[in-house]
């Protein structure tokens, strides 16, 4: 039995997302489809725009057939961590067999020596990387001449492939290359299966077209309150998304019941951490160095939003994505040491699924190496401390995502305890 699984944030769940998983189910053969999504929080360093239920019922209704949370150790993770827990976490299902993406270049050749690459890198490559920052250059811009170095040494640069910068420029890509790498770790013998992005690009914006990106069906939303000064734009003011969702998703996107979520409502929270904290506590947290917290308290009185704090502190080596990833990690209370070691995954965690996808969880719970967890009341019986602890910060990030709700005048969202799994 084929089973295609695919990482995920939905984020929210669009016409390409369908298209995705149709096209690869059937490219595949696969008999069903298993998502590892992000719950509340996602990889750039943000809340999700909705919580994780209602964009677990957009997966389903729309092609998935089992959702599984990603613990949030891997969903605000670096790109790296991201696809290692993802891949980490399907392979323990004991049932995927191949695993689906999106890229952004036809070139699948120069991703996968690009991987290999990174998870070896020669001495050339080495030294190649630290003369590029020695001279001034960005560090993509510095990893995009090694990459070029080393392959051309070893002839190994495939055809047509010397635009490497504009590669690693797609987060798509990069994520892909990390997908690669940590199935190369794991040794997986799950099967990669590429698939060209339609439409626009991860960071276009612009909104209205078909295949319109998660990015920008995003800002038309904040567009529309900031223009409304209202916190539930609803219903038809919604109705020019129409075209850029499925059916079955459009319907809980107009109807969701509780305010979309954005950085900048967190603001205040992080805020007052930045302020409160000295220098060493802030480097303690999870992608900050010492330079960076060193900054951020320079800079503190600079600080009005999430987002414009992060555009005044972004620099040639210091992404934006970073610093909000960061950010996230400081008010989540993510530290350095959680990444070490890696925390494995140690639980299959039930978000939903669809009745007619029983015998794959009968296949998960007689091939697949963890427990499955359907409600945080079971885990007491099944987890062992350290699995209770992670599944503790996936809980404590859903009480803070309530918590961005509550500051906008909600407080309706049932807590993880409360929530029962999706089932269609």
């Amino acid at each position: 039995m084929n089973v295609l699984g695919i990482i995920a944030e939905y984020n929210p769940f669009h016409v390409g997302h369908a298209y995705q998983i149709e096209t690869l189910k059937k490219e595949t053969g696969a008999a069903y489809t298993i998502i590892a999504m992000s719950g509340n929080f996602v990889q750039r360093g943000a809340p999700a725009l909705m919580e994780k239920y209602s964009r677990t019922k957009m997966a389903l209704r729309c092609g998935a057939d089992l959702v599984l949370e990603l613990p949030i150790f891997y969903a605000a993770a670096s790109a790296e961590h991201f696809a290692r827990g993802g891949i980490a976490l399907l392979e323990s299902t004991g049932v995927v067999t191949h695993l689906g993406f999106g890229t952004e270049t036809k070139n699948f050749t120069l991703l996968q020596e690009i991987a290999a690459l990174f998870n070896h890198p020669p001495k050339l490559f080495q030294e190649a990387l630290r003369q590029g920052v020695k001279k001034g250059l960005s560090f993509p811009a510095a990893r995009s001449h090694a990459i070029i170095t080393s392959l051309e040494q070893e002839k190994r640069l495939p055809d047509s492939a010397i635009n490497i910068k504009n590669v690693l420029a797609s987060p798509n890509n990069i994520l892909a290359i990390e997908y690669l790498r940590a199935l190369s770790y794991y040794r997986s013998n799950i099967l990669p299966c590429p698939l060209l992005r339609r439409g626009q690009q991860y960071h276009d914006t612009s909104p209205g077209q078909e295949f319109s990106s998660a990015s920008a069906i995003r800002a038309s939303i904040l567009e529309r309150e900031l223009s409304q000064k209202d916190f539930t734009v609803k219903g038809s003011c919604l109705d020019a998304l129409k075209q850029t969702l499925p059916e079955g998703a459009f319907d809980i996107l107009k109807n969701y019941s509780h305010p979309f979520l954005h950085e900048n409502d967190f603001s205040s929270l992080l805020h007052y951490k930045l302020m409160t904290e000295s220098v060493p506590q802030l480097s303690c947290y999870a992608d900050v160095s010492l330079d960076l917290a060193r900054r951020i308290k320079k800079e503190i009185d600079s600080f009005c939003s999430w987002n414009s704090f992060c555009s005044h502190l972004k620099s040639k080596n210091t992404t934006y994505t970073r610093l909000s990833r960061m950010f996230l990690h400081i008010i989540l209370n993510i530290y350095h040491e959680d990444y070490h070691p890696f925390p494995e995954p140690s639980y299959l965690r039930v978000l939903g699924f669809c009745k007619k996808a029983a015998p794959l969880l009968a296949a998960i719970k007689s091939q697949g190496k963890l427990p499955i967890i359907t409600s945080p009341t079971d885990a007491q019986g099944l987890l062992n401390k350290s699995a209770q602890n992670l599944l503790w910060r996936d809980l404590e990030s859903s009480s803070l995502y309530r918590i961005g709700l509550a500051a906008k005048g909600d407080n309706q969202l049932k807590n993880d305890y409360q929530q029962p799994f999706i089932c269609l």
